[in-house]
């Protein structure tokens, strides 16, 4: 009678659902002629067989192997890795058993199965369920059940050498969602994919946490941060975004910059690449002025205009050409004024332009116009 010998049934590969690793068993078996000798380094047919509930039960899934026995009669196999004959191997629910595996082996590595072996299937494949059940957690080696994945001491770590993605999806009905929140704290701060606002990316803080939804908490019904389809950015309203950048508060729409020491802190304008721009900021490193600047045609940044902030003596004058302006305007070069062939309609007094007809500087009095020559 030829038999075989099973030492090592169904142990799990390592598995996890982030890395993405096989969903297969491996298998091993020692096989022995009629005579009691082993089928050493020659083919050997096998059909696997998963059948549930009893040795006898339904054959789930059905697969055939081909493999060469080594020198010592021993042939290693991956459950779920054969030529499929019946059924799937990954929607097994492993939690519905118990399950058996049943082995045929023919040692001539044909498909005239002579040899059969039935063995029951115990605590190993529930890694496997457990890769598909609804709540479960990995704690170095152990499997359990309270809604949590930690992963190397922290709740999520992905980590990789290309491409290592993160996917929540939902369907038509509801918006994908990040909840975070403090148990002991009221205000709970939620990402999601708003369906209700063309698909916006919002950032909203929450009064109360469900699965399902909350009551949005601020009674402004402000979106602190949101990003449209378009990528233009809104700041306090996740409605009219009219610009790249959009800031909104009902009390006040300051945007504030701030930085430390002596260090500038302002504005940067330029068009792609930067051959061509302009920046506004505080100079922290020698007056504190307001300087408004363009860039040369050596993409050098120079100073267009300069607003005092320290003396305070200065404060409110305007210099152009001078970091120190001394006058509510103080221009350090010429000034054009562009000659006009008509004077200005309805003047007030004070105004002034110069006449291109008599070149002279025209000042208007409250009344007339006066020539200052």
């Amino acid at each position: 009678m030829k038999k075989l010998y099973t030492f090592i049934v169904a142990s799990l590969l390592s598995i996890s659902t982030f890395a993405q690793a096989p969903e297969m068993m491996s298998y091993q078996a020692v096989v022995r002629d009629a005579a009691d000798n082993l089928v050493a380094s020659s083919p050997v047919g096998m059909q696997i067989s998963i059948l549930q509930g009893s040795p006898s039960g339904t054959a789930e899934y059905v697969e055939t192997h081909t493999p060469t026995s080594n020198q010592n009669g021993l042939v290693s196999i991956e459950i779920g890795n054969g030529t499929i004959v019946s059924g799937d191997f990954a929607t097994i629910d492993w939690a519905n058993g118990p399950y058996y595996v049943k082995t045929e082996t023919d040692p001539t590595g044909g498909t005239s199965y002579t040899i059969t072996g039935t063995s029951q299937l115990l605590s190993v494949p529930y890694a496997l369920h457990a890769m598909n059940s609804d709540s479960w957690y990995l704690d170095g080696d152990t499997t359990t059940t309270d809604y949590h994945v930690d992963i190397n001491s922290k709740r999520m770590h992905l980590e990789g050498s290309n491409f290592t993605d993160f996917i929540i999806s939902n369907n038509a009905t509801g918006d994908p969602s990040i909840w975070m929140r403090d148990v002991d704290s009221s205000i709970t701060w939620r990402i999601h994919n708003d369906q209700s606002r063309d698909n916006i990316l919002s950032i909203r803080p929450w009064s109360d946490y469900s699965e399902f939804g909350g009551t949005t908490w601020s009674g402004l019904n402000l979106d602190p941060f949101s990003i449209d389809t378009a990528g233009r950015v809104s700041v306090g309203n996740g409605v009219n975004f009219k610009q790249a950048f959009n800031v909104y508060h009902p009390d006040s729409s300051f945007i504030n910059i701030e930085t430390s020491g002596n260090n500038d802190a302002g504005l940067v304008m330029s068009e792609l690449g930067g051959a061509r721009g302009a920046r506004i900021f505080v100079d922290g490193t020698n007056t504190n002025n307001l300087i408004f600047q363009v860039k040369d045609d050596l993409g050098e940044y120079v100073d267009v205009m300069h607003m005092p902030f320290f003396p305070g003596s200065q404060i409110g004058n305007v210099g152009i050409g001078t970091d120190s302006p001394a006058r509510k305007l103080h221009i350090n070069d010429v000034m054009r004024l562009e000659p006009r062939a008509a004077a200005p309609a309805n003047p007030s007094k004070g105004d002034i332009y110069m006449d291109d007809t008599t070149n002279k500087l025209m000042v208007y009095d409250g009344t007339i116009w006066q020539a200052c020559w």
